[in-house]
């Protein structure tokens, strides 16, 4: 009688978990790994259940009830945000071209290979139920509704029942914390509703809930630690519902006194219960970092695996700043790399658009800086490249550049003595011989890998290192997060568009950037950009005009900005985007992904973001990564 006591009961939990009515199971007859398996299975169904009831809500009713759609919608979401810290890290890819990617057409490497895949998933009806009701955008949501169950039904065939482990589920939280501060708060998440706060609220009960599973049977020291993590995952909460104004939320507080105070409690709290650190996935993230804005929190190496030889190696880096400033490289043998990064300048040239080798003539493309360019998977403006190191050939290639080709610069190289003995030192034996097109690209490569720039005044306040940080910074950090909208494409910790919360991935934008920057009378800029990179994977009329996100870091020392050099200040950078681009300012710009909705910044506030970008300059000069 009792073993069919015990039967019965098992199966009627399960079916309230199928159900969605049964939240958690008894923990002293279950494993952390499988509370928290069920608990995510219970939540997984209930998000099934909510896109159901949207789907057959677009399917029964007209346009007009756009109140009804605007609340089913909020309600999906929602019942998303509870499970999404786990679902993200087993199913990344899915998840953002499908389920809650950015609203934008984008081409996968995984599905539908060198196709648009058009917008769709949570944040493209998080969109399309706030614009203006018509026949056509409710046949859009239609669309996008009933994609959406089928997209889910699908996923949950192949990715259920959920197998953890007790260090992925800790890793999944941690991973749930970035996401939270980088696409969460900032508006990343919520395109239309803005509902980024209660989203975020949601998301962090959810955690907070898999980490009590691992109460039970601690030792003090480790139940002294849960219990201080514990109390940052309550003020958390009540630091999102104290204040629910989306542009006056206090994302700096929300930043120092939880979210990364909660980073590092976890782990410290994993090491305490010794659970092994056996990351699920590969991503750019350093397990063991502390901070988001640790130095080491990224690892650059994740972007450079198939380069020549690792490039954290010193004597490569040294040997590479010699190639990098070394002007017999080029054909007239009176350009180098520094030419156009040089380092008292940020690594830039100061210029709109670089000087080229022949006199009267510039580059077609203002010069970025190289520091952290590292910390990326796509390079140039127009992202022609993947590869670091192969980076050079471009350079080296080019007519208007070094006009020059590697032949001819191992020829030079093999005349001078020091660097013979200087690539046999560090390429010796790998191939005969030392000096060749690989050793030469992966040397440079190594150096610019090399220069590290995340050690500024805002990093080191963050990082707790300091109690002074002034004050208009403050308030400029909390804009560029919020209203400004600068922290939804400028991903912290790097503020570039590698793309959090695993950095696989680096994005460009459709800006509307123009040629003069003339509001009244604007004209586009001709320079198509992505979509004329040569790369087939590119050739989509949505790359038209698209440039890669750059960082910011830095950002004080290298005027003038944008691809074309367009603008000479960072008010006037500011003044285009509160317009809303070239968009905001009336011209027709096919795709432009920046909003072209008026930011409404006062004068004061651009002086405020402009006061935190400028404590993101740093000039301990730039060390040698460790990673």
């Amino acid at each position: 009688m009792k073993k069919a006591s015990i039967l019965l009961g098992s199966i009627l939990i399960s079916f309230l978990l199928l159900s969605g009515r049964y939240k958690t199971l008894p923990k002293q007859n279950q494993s952390i790994t499988e509370n928290v398996a069920a608990l995510y299975e219970s939540n997984f169904h209930k998000f099934q259940e909510e896109v159901e009831v949207l789907a057959v809500l677009v399917n029964t009713t007209t346009f007009t009830d756009q109140l009804k759609l605007k609340e089913q919608v909020k309600k999906t979401r929602l019942a998303y945000k509870k499970l999404e810290f786990i679902f993200d890290y087993y199913e990344t890819s899915y998840n953002g071209t499908y389920i809650n990617g950015a609203p934008l057409p984008k081409v996968s490497e995984y599905f539908q290979a060198e196709k648009i895949i058009e917008p769709c998933g949570l944040q493209a009806l998080d969109e399309a139920v706030f614009e203006d009701a018509s026949k056509e955008n409710f046949q859009h949501i239609k669309m996008l509704a009933n994609e959406l169950e089928n997209r889910v039904s699908f996923i949950s065939n192949i990715h259920l029942p959920l197998h953890l482990k007790s260090s992925q589920i800790i890793e999944c939280i941690r991973s749930g914390m970035v996401r939270i501060f980088t696409l969460g708060v900032t508006g990343f998440d919520t395109p239309g509703s803005v509902n980024a706060l209660e989203e975020s609220f949601v998301s962090l009960q959810s955690m907070e809930t898999a980490f009590l599973f691992f109460e039970e049977g601690l030792t003090p020291e480790a139940s002294s630690k849960f219990e201080s993590v514990k109390k940052l995952f309550i003020k958390g909460k009540k630091l999102l519902t104290s204040n629910t104004d989306f542009n006056s939320f206090d994302r700096l507080v929300f930043l120092t006194e939880v979210v990364n105070p909660l980073y590092a409690g976890l782990l410290e709290f994993q090491n305490l219960i010794k659970i092994k650190l056996e990351p699920y996935k590969k991503h750019a993230k350093n397990y063991l970092a502390k901070n988001i804005f640790d130095p080491d929190f990224l690892k650059t190496n994740f972007y450079s695996e198939l380069v020549y030889l690792p490039l954290d190696n010193p004597k490569t880096i040294q040997l590479g700043k010699l190639l990098f400033e070394d002007s017999q490289l080029s054909n007239n043998k009176e350009m180098s790399c520094i030419s156009c990064h040089n380092p008292s300048k940020g690594f830039t040239d100061g210029l709109p658009k670089s000087k080229s080798n022949q006199e009267g003539f510039t580059t077609a493309r203002n010069s970025p800086t190289v520091i952290n360019a590292g910390y990326s998977t796509r390079y140039f403006w127009d992202m022609r490249e993947f590869n670091l190191e192969k980076q050079v050939t471009h350079v080296i290639d080019d007519e208007l550049e070094f006009n020059t080709n590697f032949d001819a610069i191992i020829g030079k190289l093999n005349r001078d003595s020091n660097y013979v003995k200087l690539f046999k030192e560090a390429y010796g034996g790998i191939q005969k011989q030392d000096i060749n097109e690989r050793s030469i690209s992966n040397a440079i490569a190594a150096y610019v890998n090399s220069l590290i720039s995340i050690n500024s005044p805002f990093d080191t306040y963050v990082r707790n290192e300091t109690s002074e940080y002034p004050e208009n910074a403050k308030r400029g950090f909390n804009l560029f997060m919020g209203k400004g909208a600068c922290g939804s494409c400028h991903f912290a910790p790097i503020f570039n568009g590698t793309i959090p919360p695993f950095y696989l991935e680096s994005e460009s934008e459709v800006l509307g950037i123009t040629q003069g920057f003339d509001t009244i009378n604007p004209k586009l800029d001709t320079d198509l950009g992505r979509f004329a990179n040569g790369l087939s994977i590119d050739h989509h009329p949505y790359f038209k005009n698209s440039f890669k996100t750059v960082s910011v870091r830095n950002i004080d020392l290298t005027a003038p900005y944008m691809h074309n050099g367009l603008f000479a200040t960072l008010e006037e950078v500011l003044e285009f985007y509160n317009l809303g681009g070239g968009a905001g300012m009336g011209l027709e710009v096919a795709n432009q992904t920046l909003s072209d909705v008026p930011l409404d910044l006062s004068k004061q506030e651009i002086k405020d973001i402009i006061a935190f970008m400028k404590t993101l300059t740093d000039t301990t000069v730039f060390k040698i990564s460790k990673n």
